[in-house]
């Protein structure tokens, strides 16, 4: 059990457990970057606008499958925590089973709706038809998606964040080898950017079920572990469900956004791409963060240690708001060379407007870190209503956004929309985490003390 957060320095087992899990984000996001770099440069801002105008959707759909699966390892956290490992093996066969499921059925829905949604959103007709090519790539390759979510969810509620960085780094040097190749060898359009994400995803499935089968073979459920056992799974269905709604209503908000950013043009629709892939790279830590809160705090739940919960959120919030102003000195010093990195630097409109969103929504990261450390941590205590309420107040500001603000300031208020949002959910979250009696300022927990 030396994967077990419960005992030692909550600000070292925090560190030694989210440094590989922003290393693994990072590179993750790799995928995304090197589709943008190649195609951008390779094929051209179309290229690039087409892949952008997708982003929201795109995201909608592999939000939802990841909300699910790390919702549904939870339970695994907590069990790892009270050390009853039968239990264990029971909560990875529900993961599996339930994972399974309900990818078969996203994927149909969201091949059945791929197109209609993307006229919905107001593509340009330019660009349509790569958009469409890529999206339905992505959608076919979700159970690649699921299957990956789910082994590094299982792996990382056992305490183990390193294994799916390693198989990661190899994905993501897979895949930008796999993108120079079949965009500028094979000529294969933004398909073969989609191509190169899923080959590479399936190599970090590879790899990942060959680890757990050779180095932790007792995290694999038995026969008699796929069994119907009602209240584990309801646990896991309420808490997957809830994650994964979470992400889509949070999606369903950018969804929307993003018909407002599209009716701005190519040259907007290219920076504002150009520009989230950007931003998304540097907000990484603060996921890893909130990635890192919810096994910490799951696990602590399992054995009893709420103290060790409050420190470890106290950690978490210093951690994050350290990253956070580093990333308002890069706004001022740095970002174009950042930038020029995706977009051609002659590209002087598409920069302009990736550096006004990115120099906007990096003051506002300090909300955006409380958001996400109290959320996961709600959700690693089995309380899934305030997020997902946390999640609404999200889609109602984009909503409103889209409607009110992007009409009347046209690209700037498409950049202040996230940054209100932020700063609405951190106050609801806070709120919703210190009704519970157990968090009050003032409560104690007498038999941590000799464990700190």
């Amino acid at each position: 059990m030396h994967n077990r957060m419960t005992e030692g320095s909550p600000l070292k087992l925090i560190l030694m457990f989210a440094m590989p899990v922003l290393l693994g984000n990072v590179f993750q996001q790799f995928y995304n970057m090197a589709d943008t770099m190649m195609v951008g440069r390779i094929l051209g801002v179309d290229a690039l606008a087409a892949m952008g105008a997708t982003a929201s959707v795109s995201g909608l759909v592999l939000g939802l499958n990841i909300g699910l699966a790390q919702g549904f390892a939870i339970p695994i956290a907590q069990y790892v925590g009270a050390g009853e490992m039968d239990k264990v093996r029971k909560a990875v066969a529900g993961t599996l089973m339930l994972g399974l499921i309900f990818v078969l059925g996203i994927t149909l829905a969201a091949l059945l709706t791929g197109i209609p949604v993307l006229k919905m959103l107001g593509t340009p007709e330019e660009i349509m038809g790569m958009s469409v090519e890529y999206i339905f790539i992505i959608y076919g390759g979700l159970i690649i998606t699921m299957m990956y979510n789910m082994a590094a969810s299982i792996l990382r509620s056992y305490g183990d964040s390193r294994t799916p960085l390693y198989f990661l780094i190899l994905a993501s040097l897979t895949n930008i080898v796999l993108d120079y190749v079949f965009l500028k060898t094979l000529r294969m359009g933004v398909g073969g950017a989609a191509i190169a994400t899923l080959i590479s995803q399936a190599l970090s499935v590879v790899l990942c079920v060959l680890y757990i089968k050779e180095k932790t073979s007792f995290l694999i459920p038995g026969k008699e572990d796929f069994c119907w056992d009602k209240e584990m799974l309801k646990a896991q269905l309420s808490l997957g469900i809830s994650m994964g709604l979470m992400n889509s209503i949070v999606s369903i908000g950018s969804v929307i956004l993003q018909s407002a950013v599209n009716k701005l043009g190519s040259v907007i629709i290219a920076g504002h791409t150009a520009s989230r892939k950007v931003i998304e790279m540097f907000m990484q830590p603060l996921i890893s963060i909130g990635v890192t809160t919810t096994t910490y705090v799951s696990q602590n739940l399992g054995a009893g240690k709420l103290d060790r919960i409050r420190k470890g959120l106290h950690c978490c919030t210093a951690i994050s708001f350290v990253w956070s102003t580093f990333c308002i000195l890069i706004s001022f010093w740095g970002i174009d060379l950042i930038l020029a990195l995706v977009v051609d630097a002659k590209e002087i409109q598409v920069i302009a407007t990736a550096r006004q969103y990115f120099k906007i929504n990096v003051f506002f990261f300090y909300a955006l870190s409380v958001l996400f450390i109290y959320r996961n941590a709600l959700q690693g205590l089995g309380k899934s209503q305030a997020p997902i309420f946390s999640s609404c107040i999200e889609m109602v500001v984009k909503i409103l956004a889209t409607l009110l603000l992007t009409p009347s300031l046209g690209y700037l208020g498409v950049c202040y929309t996230e940054p209100i949002a932020w700063i609405l959910m951190a106050v609801f979250l806070l709120a919703a985490f210190y009704q519970d009696p157990r968090f009050r300022p003032g409560s104690h927990d007498e038999s941590l003390d000799s464990s700190m």
